[in-house]
Parts: structure tokens; C-alpha cells; sequence
């Protein structure tokens, strides 16, 4: 195999007959080149063969790149701050560049506290945003129009919208991972349940995010289509009513003893599992499938409160979201716009060898 040497600006510049200046502007996609300039630059590099040197280009820049993220407030073991050291683990990655990094941090169930942090962001005049999305399409869309009109690219975590003009989305396919949720609920159920429990968390009178939503259109149009006659009772809980959350459930299941089996789309399936264990003992056993392997919901898979969970590795959505960002961003590199995680359902038999 033959290697070619070492190819310098100043010979790329001598062989096209132009300066090392429009060689320079031509490799890193600036403007200001003539058409004939470009042609006679674009020739030579396609003759050589020319693979510029992203990281060695940005590293020789003095420009600091200063990211951002706003994600919502989480508690210390949950899903989002999973996707938090994620983005810090990708940060360090990266720590040979000049890279500042911070994360603003929003209520998910109030719209006013996502505004107040998207103003924070603008004061801080960054490169980059990476967004975990409020539940609000109207205030998304102003926020993303502002970025796009300041020529900030940003990148969408957890709830993916194909309307915005996002670098890059990492996290499910909502729709088929509630369609997949129904698939594993109606064969635990013998493929004939005539009820199953929707316990929904609710904050504001709504869940937190699009990607329940999602997960939940996904879920009742797999169920309408295949299992027409079961009925989907809908549990509302609220988030901020612990005793409250526990009295609902007591009267639910009270009234209705022939409850078999329950799932709910976000991290919260813990909370009924370990209310029916700690609370109602005597109940029958009600198969309940959750979302993300927290450590609540992984010790209820451990205790067979829980069945079933379905995970999606939130640790390396941070992670790679991060680095695909710094590629398209630090190094222009051209990146894939959707990355879809993996559905994977996790039991008793195979928890013990997940990994995010």
C-alpha cells in the first residue's frame, strides 16, 4: 500500500495557481472565493485526495466553544440525570479543546420556569444548545426560531419534533415504543385482557413530556387495533400529592379488584408497584410494566413488584448527543439528524446485565 505524505496548504495553493488564503477559505467552507478559485482548488483536492484534518484544525483554534443545556429538574437517580452525566462524561471527552459547558436546569410541569432559563441561555451567548424539551409547542417553536434566527444550532434529547430545525435527536421512537409496550402487555395478558390500568403522572393537569404523550398514542392505537374490547382505565396521580397519589390508588384498586395488569410511560411505575406490596399486600398480583432502569424500578423488578421495564440507555443519549453536537459544531463534520435508541425490555431473568 502506497502512503502519501504529508500534503501542505502552500502545495495545495502552488498547484492551483491561487493563494494559501483561498485554499484555506476553500477547506474550511468560508466565503468570499471566486467560482474559478473554487474550481481550481475543489480539482487539485479531488486529485489528492484531500481529507482535512478536523481535529487537528480545531485544536489550533483559540476559539473557546461555550455549549449549553437545559433540561428539566430531576431527582438524583432518574432518567434525566442519567442523560446529565451523559453530557458531562461527553464534555471530558473533549477536554484537549477549548470547551465551556453549563446546564440550566427547568420545572417540567411549569411553562414560565422554561422561559425564564431560555433567556438565561440567550445571556450566555452560546455555540450550542442541547435541548431536553418542555411539553409546550408553542413556547419549543419560539425558542427554536430564536436559535435558528441567531444561527445557533441546537440539538433535541428524549422527545424528538421533525418540525424544528434541530443538528440532531437522540432518544426512542415514541410511537413504536408504546406500540411495543402494548405488544408485551396484551402476551402477559394471554392476548385477551379485558382491563388494563394507565397510571398516568400528571403535573399542571399533564404528563411531563411529548414522549409520554407519544408512547401513549403508540400504546392505544396498538391496543385498538388488536384488542378492541379491553378496556384502558386511566389512573391520574400527581406528581407533587404524595399522600394524595396513595389515596387514589387505595380507592382504585379497591373498586375495581379484578385489575390484572398496568404499565405507565414514564419512570414512576415504582410508585405502584411499591404502594401495592408496601399498602395492599393482599391484592392479587397485578403484572406492571414500567419505563427506564432507575434504581427504584430495577430493586421492583428484583422484588417481583414490577414485570417488565423498558429502557433506553439514557447515559449514552447524553453522551453520544454531546459528541455529535462537538462534531458537527467544533469539527464541521456532517452528522445523521435522527439517532433512534434501542427498545429493550428488561425482567428479573436479564436485569442484572444491563448496562447504560
Amino acid at each position: 500500500m502506497e502512503i502519501q505524505s504529508k500534503i501542505r496548504i502552500k502545495d495545495i495553493a502552488e498547484r492551483a495557481g491561487v493563494s494559501v488564503g483561498t485554499v484555506d477559505r476553500v477547506i474550511h467552507g468560508r466565503n468570499n472565493v471566486s467560482k474559478l478559485a473554487l474550481e481550481k482548488v475543489q480539482k487539485v483536492l479531488d486529485e489528492i485526495n484531500y481529507v482535512p484534518n478536523h481535529y487537528a484544525s480545531a485544536l489550533a483554534s483559540n476559539k473557546t466553544h461555550k455549549f449549553v443545556s437545559i433540561l428539566p429538574l430531576h431527582e438524583e437517580d432518574s432518567y434525566w440525570a442519567r442523560v446529565e452525566t451523559g453530557l458531562i462524561e461527553g464534555v471530558s471527552r473533549f477536554n484537549d479543546f477549548k470547551i465551556s459547558f453549563k446546564i440550566f436546569h427547568y420545572d417540567p410541569f411549569n411553562d414560565e420556569s422554561f422561559k425564564v432559563e431560555c433567556e438565561n441561555i440567550f445571556a450566555a451567548e452560546p455555540d450550542a444548545v442541547i435541548i431536553g424539551p418542555i411539553f409546550n409547542h408553542n413556547i419549543m417553536a419560539s425558542f427554536t426560531k430564536r436559535l435558528d434566527e441567531k444561527q445557533i444550532p441546537f440539538a433535541l434529547l428524549d422527545s424528538n419534533w421533525s418540525e424544528f430545525n434541530a443538528r440532531t435527536f437522540y432518544g426512542q421512537d415514541s410511537i413504536r415504543s408504546g406500540e411495543f409496550a402494548g405488544r408485551i402487555m396484551l402476551m402477559a395478558a394471554g392476548n385477551a385482557p379485558k382491563q388494563i390500568a394507565l397510571f398516568k403522572v400528571l403535573g399542571e393537569g399533564r404528563v411531563a413530556s411529548r414522549q409520554q404523550m407519544n408512547r401513549e398514542v403508540g400504546f392505544r392505537e396498538y391496543m385498538k387495533a388488536r384488542c378492541p374490547e379491553c378496556e384502558i382505565k386511566e389512573v391520574p396521580l400527581f406528581a407533587y400529592d404524595k399522600q394524595g397519589m396513595k389515596d387514589i390508588m387505595r380507592k382504585f384498586f379497591t373498586e375495581n379488584p379484578d385489575i390484572r395488569f398496568g404499565l405507565s410511560f414514564n419512570s414512576s411505575i415504582h410508585i405502584i408497584a411499591d404502594f401495592l406490596r408496601t399498602e395492599m399486600p393482599e391484592h392479587e398480583h397485578v403484572t406492571l410494566l414500567g419505563y427506564d432502569a432507575v434504581a427504584a424500578n430495577v430493586e421492583c423488578i428484583k422484588n417481583g413488584s414490577t414485570d417488565f421495564l423498558i429502557a433506553q440507555h439514557p447515559h449514552d443519549q447524553g453522551l453520544n448527543c454531546f459528541r455529535t453536537m462537538f462534531n458537527s459544531c467544533v469539527l464541521h463534520m456532517q452528522q445523521k439528524r435522527d439517532h433512534y435508541m434501542a427498545i429493550e425490555l428488561l425482567m428479573k431473568e436479564n436485569i442484572d446485565f444491563y448496562k447504560d
